[in-house]
């Protein structure tokens, strides 16, 4: 997987952070509701966040840049993307709390 990571781009990573974070409130919502049948999963989200939080990082450093300059500057782009997705698929009640509790 890190390398995989490795060869994504910064845009890939931003995205994939914004959407590591997303499951993992809807997961906490599920676990919440008790939904959620394998609570192994919360553990599988928080690390694959930390990875890709490691690998921004890591960018960052080697560029100069200050902490969290990578998801700020491709913050924006990824959020247009959720949005059209978003109105082209919802999904209800749930959908709009996350996106609330994100903001």
């Amino acid at each position: 997987m890190s390398s995989n990571l490795q060869e994504s781009s910064d845009l890939e990573l931003v995205t994939a952070l914004m959407q590591g974070q997303f499951d993992l409130v809807r997961t906490r919502f599920k676990h919440a509701a008790g939904a959620l049948e394998n609570t192994s999963e919360l553990r599988r989200l928080r690390r694959g966040i930390a990875r890709v939080q490691t690998e921004l990082r890591r960018r960052e450093l080697a560029q100069g840049m200050s902490k969290d300059a990578l998801l700020l500057t491709h913050r924006a782009d990824v959020v247009v993307e959720r949005e059209q997705a978003a109105s082209e698929d919802s999904s209800g009640f749930l959908e709009g709390l996350v996106d609330k509790l994100e903001d």
